[in-house]
């Protein structure tokens, strides 16, 4: 039996404190709100250092993160037996709560900057700059001087900024659902669902590029991180992809935008989804069902593209056999706790509580199946695996309250949407460009919760007086800051799949980018349509608007990729264009029509694109290549 060394025995012992901890506090309250958060923080600092420390390539450098690490729980620990005091004095601290306070301000920043890069400090530098010495510029940004003690205690020890709204997403609602999945990884889930995907893509020409579309799409429903979908799917579906015959920064393409739409599939989205909830004041539910028709939307679209693809380059089908015994055995790990989540969250349970029984539906299940029973140790591992994600997104978010808290109290963020407002005229689609470039920016530069973030804080006040229903708001913000994921120059979900494909990275994410269009046209659709927020006051026109949308995105992908049914000559070209203009035309501008009218042109588009399709398929092929 191997030795296990101290560092590693305390980052064990810490993680399944935290995973325990939480899971109690889930069912009952032994805890106000700010020792809970308290509690929480000193986990996130435990779990992020002592897994660098263990990984760091020297004894200095690993000393230097024990000594923060103590000292961080050691402010934890003055700020748990102080808590009344502190909150008293908010904006007014003491000597020794100064201190506290601004050791938990650097901690902070170093745990994002070990855990995120420098991106998403440097943009948190810059606001909190902007905290600190705002009063010595002129013009609109200036603002009054504040004294550097009231700074500090308003970014950390005044139990605000660190503490508060994201400290609370983090410890009430993302944590366990953290661990949730991380559970799931060690029951075998995701061979259940490689072979569930084969059960379409082994019938298409798109063949194993479906299959990657379709078995992302399913464990996008329990992860809700692309680039931990992209190592989950990668090993399996991109020797099967090359087998086809796509090449590979091709399948590399597919992989990356495939395991983007993770984060938009519900019912866990990732810890963007539960921040939306809470700024709009919504159980997490209504965000999940708002969510379900963009979704399907997206892999629909995402499939489209990769069957035309595949048509494109004259692939033949891939025989695939699907291991039917397998599905029978594991499938009751993933339909039982994905039923019971969709179930209690509409019974507006929090999303704490849902997680943990679908935690414990989980490991029940998992264990009475002998297929997928695992032993103890990979149990403990996945368990400290979840902590220390867990422990890094609540990092990066505590960070990004600090950022929240600079824009409320200077005042910085009504003066970013009024700029903005100004910026655009007055104009609802200018509007949105820039907050899709804006999200786009953030996208590639942090990661996509913190981007959502910062989006929701500064641009969503630009919209909303706009007419612009706040839950729509929001969803445009969150489907951009998801789709930088995948957007050239910085895709880290391309990045993610390039590293398992060996493929050329700039290629790859040219690919996936253009896989990932339709994700450009939904999130103006959902602001224009309000089919999106299952408004059916016009019956009419919510089904021509659903029908119209599916043969938009269809003629999108098909005039993307050259081919429907066979590839295309210009007069497809020319057909696609016209049905695609006219679909997305009548998604937006059909309320302003009779009923019959609206119903009428949407029979004709649909005809259109039908006709082009038997046409293409009367016609005779092209001779095929060998696949």
């Amino acid at each position: 039996m191997n030795k296990i060394s101290p560092p590693k025995a305390i980052l064990t012992v810490g993680g399944l404190g935290m995973v325990a901890y939480h899971a109690v506090a889930s069912q009952y309250l032994y805890f106000s709100q700010w020792e809970h958060q308290t509690i929480h923080f000193a986990f996130l600092f435990l779990m992020v250092f002592m897994s660098y420390a263990i990984k760091a390539k020297s004894r200095l450098a690993a000393a230097g993160l024990y000594l923060c690490l103590a000292a961080a729980l050691a402010c934890c620990v003055y700020v748990y037996g102080n808590i009344e005091e502190l909150e008293m004095s908010q904006g007014f601290p003491s000597q020794a709560a100064l201190l506290a306070g601004l050791w938990l301000i650097l901690a902070t920043a170093l745990g994002t900057w070990l855990c995120w890069g420098l991106p998403l400090l440097l943009v948190a530098v810059v606001f909190v700059a902007y905290f600190f010495l705002g009063h010595l510029l002129s013009g609109p940004l200036y603002h009054p001087a504040f004294g550097f003690d009231y700074v500090v205690s308003m970014l950390s020890v005044g139990l605000s900024g660190l503490y508060g709204l994201f400290m609370s997403i983090s410890a009430d609602q993302v944590f366990m659902f953290v661990v949730f999945g991380a559970l799931l990884g060690i029951f075998k889930v995701e061979g259940l669902l490689m072979e569930m995907g084969k059960i379409l893509g082994r019938r298409l020409r798109g063949g194993a590029g479906l299959t990657g579309v379709f078995s992302n799409s399913l464990i996008g429903m329990v992860s809700g991180a692309p680039v931990a979908n992209v190592a989950i799917t990668g090993p399996f579906v991109l020797p099967y992809m090359r087998k086809s015959g796509y090449s590979v920064d091709e399948a590399g393409g597919i992989l990356a935008c495939s395991a983007t739409g993770s984060q938009l599939m519900p019912p866990v989205m990732g810890a963007a989804a539960f921040m939306m909830a809470t700024f709009i004041g919504q159980p997490y539910a209504v965000v999940m069902l708002a969510a379900i028709l963009p979704a399907v939307l997206f892999y629909f679209a995402v499939a489209l593209g990769v069957q035309f693809l595949s048509v494109r380059k004259e692939l033949q089908i891939v025989r695939m056999d699907v291991d039917w015994a397998l599905i029978r055995r594991r499938l009751p790990v993933f339909v039982l706790p994905i039923g019971l989540i969709f179930v209690m969250l509409l019974m507006r349970y929090s999303p704490s509580n849902t997680a943990f029984w679908a935690s414990v539906v989980t490991l029940v299940t998992g264990f009475a199946i002998k297929d997928t029973r695992p032993d103890r140790r990979e149990l403990v591992r996945s368990l400290v695996s979840g902590a220390v994600t867990g422990a890094k997104i609540g990092i990066s978010l505590a960070l990004i309250g600090m950022v929240a808290q600079t824009l409320i109290s200077t005042g910085l963020g009504s003066k970013l949407a009024s700029l903005i407002h100004i910026l655009a005229g007055g104009q609802l689609f200018i509007a949105l460009l820039v907050t899709m470039v804006v999200a786009l920016i953030l996208g590639c530069a942090v990661p996509p919760a913190a981007a959502y973030a910062l989006c929701a804080i500064i641009i969503i006040p630009t919209l909303t007086p706009m007419g612009v229903d706040l839950l729509r708001a929001h969803m445009f913000c969150f489907y951009f800051s998801i789709i930088a994921a995948v957007t050239p120059p910085v895709g880290l979900a391309s990045l993610a799949a390039t590293g398992i494909s060996g493929g050329n990275y700039a290629v790859t994410s040219v690919h996936g980018f253009r896989l990932s269009l339709s994700g450009f046209i939904l999130p103006f659709l959902i602001i224009y349509n309000p089919l999106f927020s299952f408004d059916f006051s016009n019956a009419v026109w919510s089904v021509c608007s659903l029908v119209c949308i599916l043969t938009g995105l269809t003629s999108l992908d098909a005039l993307l990729y050259g081919a429907m049914a066979r590839p295309f000559t210009p007069r497809d070209y020319a057909l696609s264009a016209v049905v695609m203009l006219l679909s997305f035309w009548l998604t937006i501008w059909g309320a302003h029509l009779a009923p019959p009218l609206c119903a009428l042109l949407t029979l004709g588009v649909t005809a259109l694109l039908a006709a082009q399709w038997f046409w293409q398929v009367r016609r005779p092929p092209a001779t095929l290549r060998t696949a």
